[in-house]
C-alpha cells in the first residue's frame, strides 16, 4: 500500500494524537471516516422518512447505493 502525507496545522494534530490514542493513524482515520458516513445516511434516511409523502415511492422502497467514484464503478446508474 503506497503512503501519503496530509498537512495539518500543529494544533489539530495534537488534538487528533490524543483521540487517535494507541491505534494506527490508519486505523484512527479509518474509524473517523466511518463514523461521519454513518452520521450522513442516517441524516439522509431521516429526510427522506421526514419527506416520504411528498414523493410517488415510499421510504421503504427506496435503496441507497454508495458508489466508489474512485474505482470508477458506475454499475449503480442508470443510463441517460
Amino acid at each position: 500500500m503506497s503512503r501519503t502525507t496530509i498537512t495539518v496545522s500543529e494544533d489539530l494534530k495534537r488534538r487528533l494524537a490524543a483521540l487517535k490514542g494507541e491505534k494506527t493513524w490508519d486505523e484512527f482515520l479509518s474509524e473517523l471516516v466511518e463514523e461521519a458516513l454513518a452520521r450522513r445516511i442516517e441524516a439522509v434516511e431521516a429526510f427522506l422518512r421526514e419527506t416520504s409523502d411528498r414523493r410517488d415511492l415510499s421510504f421503504e422502497r427506496v435503496r441507497l447505493r454508495l458508489m466508489d467514484d474512485e474505482a470508477g464503478d458506475d454499475r449503480h446508474r442508470r443510463p441517460h
